[in-house]
């Protein structure tokens, strides 16, 4: 893999998007376009990318709103915006924007979408939204549809009349790394990296939550071909949500269960196996 390429894209708004191209050594035979999950950055895949490259893929990232490394902030205005978004139009706008580029920077190439966690969430909104042919596969890794533990209605109730009124008071999710895969070394370098955090607005959270039950009971809406992947002891996400939605989706849904896995897949202790899975359905080969 070549060094990799970072780049500020100007959104529809004027905001700066934070992106990465990782490319590989001859002409990449597809591109892959990764979305993170909550709490992380474009610098999160590089590992993931590393593999893809190797096996003649390009790959391109982008930072959500509210995430990531955010090199056009100060300090202070970092540490502001982390966990924050003007409302979750603007990750599908976003999305939106970067994939106009990716025609400019790969024209022609075969192009696929790979949405971890809270980037799973996005997807697949984004597809129900707007044109699916656009995409000729979609691989879907742990999808936030709904969380693990459900909050007490009360605490939704007044998440939601608070995200109404304020789009920058935030929580700490406080997430544990234990929980997030059996990996823990690479769940270390996760945190070290300073970019990695646990902040995020109530009006985040509520619209995500809401977004996520729209694709489960939507999910039929989907005509894409679809890698669905589930953690059985996925502890930040639920893994029964997960199986709802594929109970609901047509057959272009490939669903995959790991029942011993961990939340992040693609860098639990099966890593290997899961990413040759991913390989294989994006070269449209059986496993």
């Amino acid at each position: 893999m070549s060094e990799p390429k970072y780049e500020m894209i100007e959104a529809h708004d004027g905001t700066l998007i934070h992106t990465a191209r990782f490319e590989p050594s001859a002409t990449p035979a597809g591109v892959i376009h990764f979305l993170h999950g909550f709490g992380e950055g474009v610098e999160h895949f590089e590992e993931t990318a590393e593999f893809f490259t190797a096996n003649g893929y390009a790959c391109t990232a982008h930072d959500l709103r509210g995430f990531g490394k955010m090199p056009d902030k100060t300090r202070r205005q970092r540490w502001a915006a982390r966990g924050v978004t003007p409302g979750y139009e603007y990750f599908l706008e976003d999305l939106k924007t970067i994939r106009r580029k990716i025609e400019q920077w790969y024209p022609g190439l075969p192009s696929v979408l790979f949405g971890f966690s809270m980037g799973g969430n996005i997807i697949i909104n984004y597809l129900l939204k707007y044109s699916q042919e656009q995409y000729e596969k979609v691989i879907l890794v742990s999808p936030w549809l709904r969380i693990y533990k459900p909050l007490p209605h009360f605490v939704e109730t007044m998440g939601r009349l608070i995200g109404r009124a304020s789009p920058k008071l935030t929580v700490n999710a406080h997430l544990n790394l234990h929980s997030l895969s059996r990996d823990l070394e690479k769940m270390y370098r996760l945190k070290a990296c300073n970019i990695y955090h646990n902040r995020i607005s109530f009006r985040m959270y509520t619209e995500v939550a809401s977004a996520g039950e729209y694709a489960i009971q939507n999910a039929d809406q989907i005509t894409v071909p679809v890698l669905l992947m589930c953690a059985g002891k996925d502890k930040i996400v639920s893994p029964n949500a997960i199986r709802e939605f594929s109970g609901n989706a047509k057959e272009n849904v490939t669903f995959v269960e790991y029942p011993d896995a961990y939340h992040y897949l693609h860098l639990d202790s099966i890593s290997d196996k899961v990413l040759y899975v991913i390989l294989s359905f994006c070269k449209r080969q059986t496993f």
